[in-house]
């Protein structure tokens, strides 16, 4: 029988535990990076809009605040898994429905936002390592259309990722745009062309959104 010298045996353990490295899920907040390894699960929540100061993660609603029809959060919610699915890794996704939302207790104060604990408490009864919450904080539709308009599209969405072990914010992406002409900023060039030199509607403003919260996160 040949023996396998000690040298290359410490060689094959060193790359067996570099292996079991690459695909663990670190055991503190310290070791996790800024973008999640697809070895944590995220359960997805629908899109929602804060009404009130108390339903918010963190800040302020604006005033007045411009206001979402559920038909366009429903939109959105299909735009947020397909985006997600896109992605085609291996991390595990759970889709909730509208019917499992978490909902904030009567009693706050509504100058605080107050979301967080409930949101944390809902994340650590499930079985997921992290809640991702979408929501719309402002929302003005375009007035006018693709070749012309008398007021642009303008949108503010926040995402967050709730740690379900933690409880904490352990991420978060905020895209606010209100959409301007070439003529009006020629540093928008890029986006004008982006946007193949028309008006977008708030829904496509709000899609920038998902996709820029889905790099910024690395889901």
């Amino acid at each position: 029988m040949r023996l396998v010298s000690p040298l290359r045996l410490a060689a094959i353990l060193c790359l067996c535990l570099a292996a079991v490295s690459c695909t663990r899920k670190p055991t503190s907040t310290a070791d996790m990076p800024r973008l999640l390894s697809p070895a944590y699960s995220v359960s997805v929540l629908p899109f929602t809009q804060p009404r009130s100061n108390a339903e918010l993660v963190m800040g302020q609603l604006p005033e007045p605040q411009g206001r979402v029809d559920g038909s366009h959060l429903a939109v959105l919610d299909n735009r947020l898994q397909e985006a997600l699915r896109e992605r085609r890794n291996s991390r595990r996704y759970e889709f909730l429905s509208s019917s499992a939302l978490p909902r904030v207790a009567d009693g706050y104060s509504a100058n605080q936002p107050q979301a967080l604990p409930v949101l944390a408490r809902f994340a650590a009864g499930r079985d997921t390592d992290f809640l991702l919450v979408p929501q719309v904080i402002d929302w003005h539709e375009r007035e006018g259309s693709r070749a012309g308009v008398t007021r642009p599209a303008h949108v503010r969405v926040e995402f967050y990722l709730v740690s379900a072990k933690n409880g904490t914010v352990a991420n978060r992406s905020i895209y606010e745009v209100e959409q301007t002409g070439l003529a009006d900023n020629l540093l928008n060039m890029g986006d004008f062309f982006r946007r193949k030199g028309g008006w977008v509607s708030a829904t496509e403003l709000a899609d920038e959104g998902i996709r820029k919260a889905i790099k910024d996160f690395g889901l």
